[in-house]
């Protein structure tokens, strides 16, 4: 591993360790036999790891006094970017559970993607070893985790082998670094999942460890990560959930003001639009205040140039509710359409195809989040 520091993009091998005597020295022989630096990232082992690592000169140990696979990794990930100089990340566990001959099919997918997550479920990855009990265990968290984050092309949340740019590291490290345990695992990916990069898997087969015992209270676990992927939803799904509030109001006032038109004599078509537009301007104050409060504007000057776009895309949806009640009354006719009630049923069409622009226009476009 000499070679490393004249590699064009530094690899580091980041694998956190907390007694691994029985492992360590078949581990750090296998790595070494790729292109890589390896970090040692050891939870202040009470066994003989920390001896057995620093027989090895080219190895690099870093001794984290407190205990916890999530604050190894992130003090493991800082040392190896801020200190080693990497370019190019790879976590792995120490106790060969983790097939180290794929390391090459990580390092060439990682030049094209900025994330790559080892898959034991993906096509072509397995499990040997394991108990049915802890295979149905897994399977179940990792489908749940799917399901939760919305991302049904990510088969693998709980397992730490990975390879990513330090772009990735630092983007999320902020957010993942609060987990000190084995929550880091599955929050990286998740926050990960909440950026523009490139994740893709690499299938590989699991073997259960060779020598000493998992660290991990299983039952503790999972609750913990079931707690944790819950509040994560709710915490992203908070603004459609106010924009769905919002919504609501403004559906109250145009569906009054598209009543009121339409006997008052005005054809559904054009009461429609009006009571559209009072409500763009019921949602952009709203929206504003409330729903996208982290982004709102403040000042007249940015109110007007923020409310002229909002306005002329906002109208999109007002488009499609014209566009829906003059399709009832070219099939009805406009009096017995007015009579039957049947330009609601048109209307609300119009509103749930409207509210979907709306809430695409709004958080993509108008109140779009800037990179920092």
């Amino acid at each position: 591993m000499a070679y490393f520091r004249y590699m064009a993009n530094k690899i580091v091998v980041v694998a956190p360790t907390y007694n691994e005597e029985e492992n360590i020295a078949a581990f750090i022989e296998a790595v070494s036999k790729y292109p890589v630096a390896l970090l040692i990232s050891d939870s202040h082992s009470s066994d003989k790891t920390a001896q057995i690592v620093k027989k090895y000169k080219d190895v690099y140990y870093l001794d984290v006094k407190k205990r916890g696979l999530g604050l190894g990794l992130s003090e493991g990930l800082n040392y190896a970017v801020d200190k080693l100089g990497a370019d190019i990340l790879i976590t792995m566990e120490a106790d060969l559970s983790n097939d180290i001959s794929k390391l090459p099919d990580f390092i060439k997918k990682v030049k094209t993607a900025d994330l790559v997550i080892g898959s034991r479920y993906a096509k072509g990855g397995g499990v040997k070893n394991w108990s049915w009990w802890r295979r149905l265990l897994s399977r179940t968290a990792n489908l749940t985790l799917s399901v939760i984050s919305l991302t049904f092309n990510i088969s693998e949340f709980t397992n730490l082998y990975r390879a990513f740019d330090k772009k990735v590291w630092e983007a999320i490290k902020d957010k993942v670094s609060v987990h000190k345990d084995w929550l880091f695992v599955p929050a990286f990916v998740f926050e990960a999942l909440g950026t523009n990069f490139k994740i893709v898997e690499e299938p590989y087969i699991f073997l259960d460890r060779f020598g000493g015992r998992s660290k991990m209270k299983t039952v503790s676990y999972a609750k913990d990560l079931l707690r944790y992927a819950i509040k994560f939803r709710l915490e992203r799904s908070a603004p459609f959930f106010k924009f769905l509030v919002v919504g609501g109001f403004g559906f109250f006032i145009n569906t009054a003001v598209l009543i009121i038109g339409v006997n008052l004599g005005m054809v559904p078509a054009n009461s429609g639009m009006l009571g559209a537009e009072f409500a763009i301007i019921s949602n952009f104050i709203l929206n504003n205040l409330w729903t996208f409060s982290d982004r709102k504007v403040t000042t007249p000057v940015e109110i007007i140039k923020k409310f002229i776009p909002f306005n002329v895309l906002s109208f999109g949806s007002a488009v499609i509710q014209f566009i829906f009640l003059k399709i009832g009354e070219l099939i009805f006719g406009l009096e017995h359409y007015k009579a039957s009630l049947w330009y609601m049923l048109f209307y609300v069409a119009g509103v749930a195809v409207g509210l979907v622009w709306n809430y695409i226009m709004y958080s993509k476009v108008i109140w779009k989040k800037k990179n920092k």
